[in-house]
């Protein structure tokens, strides 16, 4: 994740490596954290985060007073001590001059050309969301929270946060890009209102060459014969485009909408799995169905 802002040579960098020994959902609002309180600080230019193995938080900085500044900021420092006793195995904080810089910026590709695909249907949109969209996310959750409780996990309020939007799109970016997952949301043409999504997840390759679906829609979408168009284009691309030939997807036996919605596009039955899931509070019984594509 980078946060583009006006850098020319020279100017100054500090940089947090660290080794990470548990990741969680608190570590990563932490880290966002960091990045918007560095943000409100005199002299900022930039900020970069790379999470991996070795995971980077890189700030830049006008000059060494203000990188000095950010350095030995209390909240930092609070941070890292926090972060010694929870999440890091090691980590190293460096200040550095940057001396000079080179960059580059593609200027003939088309509006949405982009690593992330992009799939028009023809009554909305496919896409990985950036993150200046977390507010269609955030409006999503919020707005459906209690028409999708029933068919879903229990959720911390936090889960509805915009922190916690923003979050799960850079998650989703990652995902798709590690090949370990494809969340496709589902937006209105003019991509000002989020409709639905399709969450490709768990992609195994090799010998298996397959994923798991989960998916939902917007309540006043209902009945229209959207979830069919949405994963109609996300199935397609998922075989044609990322090699996938096996769609598996589940849901609870009282699900009547998704059970017609599956056996429509072409799903199997090949099970049932007593208290296979804990939604809402609750274990569940669920019917095990796959498309088969090979």
């Amino acid at each position: 994740m980078t946060t583009p802002s006006p850098m020319s040579a020279p100017c100054y960098a500090v940089l947090l490596s660290s080794s990470v020994m548990l990741e969680n959902m608190t570590y990563r609002i932490m880290v966002d954290k960091l990045i918007d309180l560095a943000k409100g600080q005199d002299g900022f230019l930039a900020a970069e985060c790379s999470l991996g193995e070795t995971d980077l938080l890189l700030t830049y900085w006008q000059d060494r007073a203000t990188a000095e500044h950010w350095l030995n900021h209390p909240t930092l420092r609070r941070t890292l001590l926090l972060a010694e006793q929870f999440w890091f195995e090691s980590y190293h904080l460096r200040l550095f001059e940057v001396l000079s810089t080179h960059s580059f910026k593609q200027t003939n590709s088309t509006d949405h050309s982009s690593r992330f695909p992009r799939i028009t249907t023809a009554r909305g949109v496919l896409k990985i969301l950036e993150e200046s969209q977390a507010d269609l996310l955030k409006a999503y959750v919020t707005e459906e929270k209690h028409f999708l409780a029933p068919w879903e996990p229990q959720r911390a309020e936090a889960y509805y946060s915009i922190e916690l939007c923003r979050l799960r799109i850079r998650e989703m970016r990652r995902d798709f890009l590690e090949d370990q997952g494809l969340a496709l949301c589902f937006l209105s043409p003019d991509e000002t209102r989020m409709l639905g999504y399709a969450n490709y997840s768990h992609i195994v390759r090799g010998v298996f060459q397959s994923c798991h679906l989960g998916y939902s829609l917007r309540e006043s979408e209902q009945g229209k014969g959207l979830m069919h168009e949405l994963l109609t284009a996300g199935n397609h691309y998922l075989h044609k485009e990322c090699r996938i030939d096996r769609i598996q997807a589940n849901y609870m036996p009282r699900n009547a909408r998704s059970a017609a919605v599956l056996s429509r596009l072409g799903f199997s039955k090949e099970g049932y799995a007593k208290n296979y899931l804990k939604i809402n509070g609750q274990w569940e019984d669920h019917v095990l169905t796959a498309l088969v594509m090979r």
